[in-house]
């Protein structure tokens, strides 16, 4: 009955065990399917043994319970201040609702504490371990309290107590079953290979009667806590317990509110991130793949490939718009990081796709009027730091019209669009590292 990771050991003999572990009703099997072994532990498992697996020990078990039963005290156990450990935390299953924005979490948890008045002499026994009810003895009553903001169609955490066994010592171990869910703001900054974290709130509800302490195990055997996780979409990256300090803090203006205080006893952290094989084949090549389209375009310069290739690069971005607005989530508040680098690209494409025209069609400007000397030596100037080799406009048109008129303005609208050129490719620089790098 109990899960992996104690070893019990019960000293009886088995024909004591085999003797009295039978139903008394033989509707205990449906009794126990139900439930009741919980809902009803005392009568079920006295007169359903077999039904609720509760033989464990033979007669002297029973004697033994009924023993420390009689002299256990629940009223004076509740104004004790207990110290309870999460000794192991498994996480099972992770549902992610993006539309309804809450998380929901499905898990294992085993917790000890230290209880005296259980104990017992182990030689005059015969016993190691038992099996108690959870009307017994005194257990933590686990309930979560950062639920309460859910819609009320939704049904809200729930711990469940499963195993509840004590060794001689007096040391008591409770193995639990919880499902936690909580509202959560998803954070679509860097969709679709975004980043969550999750964090879920439980305390005893007799506020103040338990003092949570995590064990050093716990947060070193986080890969092990996470080898049965299973999440659609989502990989859990990590899984953190914090146990608070036990102190009251003001989460308030105490001037305005003196009594808005909280306690937030013990919480659970997942970091989840997205399962996004898309992204790079869908969304990131095809942002690159049209920056590099674009800034190349300015080589050809004034050519009639440069107006060619902006445009190809704009109707291109304009498809990878279209993959990208398909995977967004359309409740989605913020904005991605992808989906700004995006809007960045397109409307630097279009700046240049228009520069180029303007500066093609100042190339292509005839005129008997020499430019002034001061256009002259600023095009010497950048020629001297700054020159590349290409075909321009007025080159065609000096060949195929044998004009005797020049045009004037040509090396001054190539070297704008060599100033351009450089002045983009830092920018694009400095955006790509800042959006994809940092």
């Amino acid at each position: 009955m109990l899960q992996k990771g104690l070893t019990i050991t019960i000293l009886v003999s088995s024909n004591d065990i085999v003797e009295n572990c039978v139903d008394l009703d033989p509707k205990c099997p449906t009794w126990a399917a139900q439930g009741e072994c919980q809902t009803n532990a005392a009568w079920m498992m006295t007169n359903c043994r077999n039904s609720c697996h509760s033989c464990q020990g033979g007669e002297k078990a029973w004697k033994l319970r009924a023993l420390i039963a009689a002299a256990y005290d629940n009223s004076t156990q509740q104004n004790v201040t207990r110290t309870v450990r999460i000794e192991s935390l498994r996480i099972t299953h992770v549902e992610m609702d993006e539309e309804k924005q809450y998380v929901r979490v499905y898990g294992r948890m085993v917790m000890t504490w230290n209880d005296s008045t259980v104990a017992w002499n182990r030689d005059e026994w015969g016993l190691s371990w038992l099996n108690f009810y959870w009307i017994q003895i005194w257990t933590p009553q686990l309930i979560q309290i950062n639920s309460k903001y859910l819609s009320a169609s939704l049904t809200p955490g729930a711990i469940t107590s499963k195993v509840l066994a004590a060794n001689y010592t007096g040391q008591v171990y409770l193995w639990s079953d919880f499902t936690f869910i909580a509202p959560y703001n998803f954070q679509y900054e860097n969709y679709p290979n975004d980043y969550q974290n999750v964090c879920f709130k439980f305390d005893d509800k007799r506020y103040f009667a338990v003092k949570f302490l995590v064990a050093d195990d716990v947060k070193q055997k986080r890969h092990e806590e996470l080898s049965e996780a299973h999440s659609s979409g989502w990989t859990v990256e990590n899984v953190d317990v914090k146990d608070s300090k036990y102190i009251l803090q003001v989460v308030g203006d105490w001037r305005r509110d003196q009594y808005d205080l909280e306690a937030s006893n013990c919480e659970l952290c997942l970091g989840l991130r997205r399962n996004a094989v898309y992204y790079v084949t869908e969304m990131l090549l095809p942002a690159l793949i049209t920056s590099v389209l674009t800034l190349s375009a300015s080589l050809f310069q004034l050519s009639v490939l440069q107006p060619a290739l902006l445009a190809l690069s704009i109707v291109s971005q304009f498809l990878s718009l279209q993959l990208i607005s398909n995977r967004l989530p359309t409740f989605a508040a913020h904005k991605p990081v992808i989906l700004k680098y995006a809007g960045f690209n397109l409307i630097a494409t279009t700046i240049l796709f228009i520069t180029a025209l303007i500066l093609r069609q100042l190339s292509k400007t005839e005129s008997e009027i020499p430019a002034p000397c001061w256009v002259n030596r600023f095009v010497a100037l950048v020629n001297r730091f700054l020159r590349l080799p290409a075909t321009t406009p007025a080159d065609d048109n000096a060949k195929s019209n044998n004009a005797t008129i020049q045009c004037q303005y040509s090396s001054l609208a190539c070297t704008l669009n060599n100033i351009l050129f450089v002045i983009f490719s830092i920018i694009y620089f400095v955006v790509v590292v800042a959006c994809f790098v940092f």
